[in-house]
């Protein structure tokens, strides 16, 4: 889980799914793929997104600062 958390704070700090694909050399299918299964895990969607539009929500905006922090002292 801790890989999928880090992929997750990669994206918002990429602001998409496919800049953050892009700069970790990943297929962007992955990466919505693990996106996907962290949510599910937590119960609840932690990023809205479309084609045109990143935000996060509630949810993903409490997540990214309780671990924002502490991925990047483990990295």
């Amino acid at each position: 889980m801790y890989d999928d958390i880090a992929l997750f704070i990669n994206i918002v700090q990429n602001r998409g799914l496919a800049s953050a694909a892009q700069q970790l050399d990943m297929p962007a299918a992955t990466v919505t793929r693990r996106l996907q299964k962290l949510e599910h895990a937590l119960g609840c969607q932690l990023i809205h997104r479309s084609a045109r539009q990143f935000v996060l929500t509630p949810e993903g905006e409490a997540y990214y600062q309780a671990y924002a922090d502490q991925i990047k002292q483990l990295d």
